[in-house]
């Protein structure tokens, strides 16, 4: 996103955990594109989180917000055997995140009568998530709030976006073992969300996906369809 936003000349404000990765991005993004990019370097598992951004940000409009971060541990354990701490972890990052960042810059837009959201969530937020769980649960919250707030402000003004995506290749090898038709590229599914907004309040970018979730929720029970996915997961994992 912060790529393709920036070749169109937009100036960007960037939040990630990564201090010196942002740090080289920003740097990058601001001599390639001759944009201005304020990059604030924080956990968003961190209930100060938001002050800290809004600080970094006081006085800048911000006319479109990308709701783009995830936590979900790499092993990927079974729900039971993940760590209560890292449960709460992950809902700190992919839902209380979310949440605080649509709140304050949501206020922001509706007062001034325009502006966009992006929220950035998954398929499993529709289907269901074995081996993922946790993190499925997350999305289907972010895809519940997304829809919601898209309803709340129509005649507003402010555009909202629900973005339902599948695998994408931005894990390196992480996905070897699933079928490579289903994984998307990062550059094509942004132009064609960016190109959403507006227009529709939810999308599902790629056509293989768009197919495996017809199958997963319309063509099939809710208990084939979630076998089916178990054993997808599995698979994909490396589960036994």
């Amino acid at each position: 996103f912060a790529r393709q936003l920036a070749a169109e000349g937009l100036n960007l404000i960037l939040v990630d955990i990564l201090d010196d990765e942002l740090a080289a991005r920003s740097a990058e993004l601001r001599t390639e594109f001759g944009v201005d990019v304020i990059s604030v370097p924080c956990d968003m598992g961190d209930p100060d989180a938001i002050d800290r951004i809004a600080a970094a940000t006081d006085g800048a409009q911000v006319d479109l917000l990308v709701c783009n971060h995830m936590f979900t541990p790499s092993d990927t354990p079974r729900v039971l055997d993940m760590p209560l701490d890292v449960h709460r972890r992950m809902i700190d990052i992919n839902a209380r995140g979310y949440t605080d960042l649509i709140h304050r810059y949501g206020n922001q837009m509706r007062s001034r009568g325009r502006g966009s959201i992006v929220i950035v969530s998954s398929g499993v937020g529709l289907t269901s998530s074995p081996f993922t769980g946790a993190y499925g649960a997350n999305k289907a919250f972010q895809i519940g709030l997304g829809e919601a707030l898209w309803f709340e402000l129509l005649g507003s003004g402010v555009d909202v976006l629900v973005m339902v995506g599948g695998l994408m290749n931005t894990q390196g090898d992480l996905f070897d073992a699933y079928p490579q038709w289903l994984i998307s590229e990062p550059h094509a599914v942004v132009r064609r969300v960016l190109s959403a907004i507006g227009r529709k309040h939810m999308l599902v970018p790629s056509l293989p996906n768009r197919l495996f979730l017809l199958l997963q929720t319309r063509l099939m029970s809710r208990r084939r369809a979630v076998m089916s996915i178990g054993q997808f997961q599995a698979k994909g994992l490396g589960k036994s």
